[in-house]
């Protein structure tokens, strides 16, 4: 388990996406349907931002409750997929190595980076227990 392997070797990659056109209710659809945290969101091909489960909890805390909404509708009318995506991301390239993932995650407090090509376009995610995996192999 040599930690040069290039992480595009470890990486998942089909990584589920949407638009930066995308509804707030949509992203917790997928969320929901896929058992993630995180919605990557593009714009074309390049990497934009990302959504979590946590953006979405923050925003139904902060919102003015209407009876007659459900959560979907309540997230529609308070804001967009672009008001709420975090820009400022984590990213590595997809011939960095799995050493380099480790140490993203390990000294960013996070549970996941984004793998991008040299275009700067979503081709992966490796996450922690992905390497947990590869370091028990």
């Amino acid at each position: 388990m040599p930690k040069t392997t290039p992480i595009s070797h470890l990486m998942t990659s089909r990584v589920r996406s949407l638009g930066i056109d995308a509804r707030l209710s949509e992203v917790r659809q997928l969320l929901k349907r896929e058992g993630c945290h995180h919605v990557p969101i593009v714009d074309g091909d390049r990497l934009a931002g990302m959504v979590s489960s946590r953006d979405l909890v923050r925003l139904l805390r902060d919102a003015v409750p209407v009876a007659s909404l459900g959560v979907d509708e309540l997230l529609d009318r308070s804001a967009t997929v672009s008001q709420v995506m975090s820009r400022d991301l984590v990213t590595m390239c997809d011939d960095e190595s799995v050493d380099r993932a480790i140490d993203l995650i390990a000294d960013g407090h996070l549970h996941s980076v984004l793998v991008v090509d040299e275009s700067g376009q979503l081709v992966g995610i490796v996450t922690d227990a992905d390497l947990l995996d590869y370091l028990d192999a």
